[in-house]
């Protein structure tokens, strides 16, 4: 094993080239969630993030070495076979978070760099919070009150929900199954807990409100779909799916007036039916370019795949981690490459 993480570390500094020679990409996409100098107690329960001194140093780094490209030069490159730039890259947000307005627009309007804003429209406005979210709120309202509370707080759970025991001290997981099998299931939590969602979504407001999407738009910056409201969409019947994709991306061009809506996968595009896709988008004009995940992977052609740039690990003040995280996707899709080669072999 420490053979093997040896290897692994040394193969993350190789340069890039190397692996663009190897694996070819016309272009990649980076995505991030949210960029914050400040805790935030409704994401910090579900993933770590940049602060924006940060986030700056990464687009220091992309503009040094990559073409960051618009929405519309992809969408060309895909449609028509417009020729990118070498080292084309596309700079994504999911979630529609406050802070894409906030700390984000004001960095990428100063570095000149576009970018797609994927949205879910149901959280405009600050009109609901995502069922992991509300988990991250739980998961801060349980575990940072005193022994005596979240004594109290264990035997209510445990009574409403039927556990064998009281809720464990490694219950984050169980808070965060609640949200992702169940989001039911999270409100109940919240009104035990006494998480007040609306005083928090009414104070905080942590999403974009239209004016600031409308706005972003204007500012020449590209808004996407991102789902109606972050649901894990491989669990919908086909037709309920088809109304979210199209529900959401309908909702988008009526603030943006865009003809076509590009749409990113909450989640994971993993397990959802491709030729359910194709057909949604074949019947749906307004539907764009689908984005997904996992790296630059890719198991179709019209599912463009991102690497996640939220991470600060490896990070400090004036070097981004992202060289790292790059030739980490580069060294996942050789990794599978070569196990499929295996397998058939």
């Amino acid at each position: 094993m420490m053979i093997k993480q040896i290897l692994r570390g040394a193969a993350l500094h190789l340069p890039l080239w190397l692996y663009r020679t190897i694996i070819k990409r016309n272009a990649i996409g980076v995505y991030y969630h949210v960029i914050s100098n400040e805790p935030l107690a409704y994401i910090q329960n579900l993933y770590a993030y940049k602060p924006v001194d940060f986030f700056e140093d990464d687009l220091v780094y992309l503009k040094a070495h990559f073409n960051l490209i618009s929405y519309a030069q992809l969408e060309s490159f895909t449609s028509k076979g417009t020729k990118l730039p070498p080292r084309a890259l596309i700079l994504t947000f999911d979630d529609g978070l406050s802070q894409c307005y906030s700390a984000v627009r004001p960095l990428l309007l100063k570095y000149q760099l576009p970018c797609v804003f994927f949205v879910n429209t149901n959280f405009l406005d600050n009109r609901g919070l995502a069922a992991d979210m509300k988990a991250s709120l739980c998961i801060e309202k349980f575990f940072s009150a005193d022994d005596n509370a979240r004594e109290s707080f264990s035997q209510v759970i445990s009574r409403v929900f039927g556990l064998e025991t009281q809720l464990p001290s490694d219950g984050i997981s169980w808070i965060k199954s609640l949200a992702g099998n169940d989001p039911q299931k999270i409100d109940t939590l919240c009104e035990l807990l006494g998480v007040d969602v609306k005083d928090m979504l009414a104070k905080e407001k942590p999403y974009l409100s239209s004016e600031q999407v409308i706005q972003l738009h204007a500012d020449g910056f590209t808004i996407g779909a991102h789902s109606l409201g972050h649901e894990k969409l491989r669990d919908l019947s086909p037709t309920e799916l088809e109304q979210n994709i199209v529900g959401s991306c309908q909702a988008v061009q009526e603030l943006t007036k865009a003809p076509k809506i590009p749409f990113a996968f909450p989640f994971s595009a993993d397990a959802i039916a491709r030729p359910t896709l194709q057909d949604i988008k074949s019947k749906h004009p307004v539907v764009g370019l689908y984005f997904g995940g996992n790296g630059i992977l890719t198991d179709c052609n019209f599912i463009f795949p991102r690497l996640c740039g939220d991470s600060p690990k490896s990070s400090s003040r004036g070097h981004s981690n992202l060289r790292f995280r790059i030739a980490n996707a580069y060294l996942e899709a050789l990794s599978e490459k070569l196990h499929r080669k295996k397998s058939y072999n």
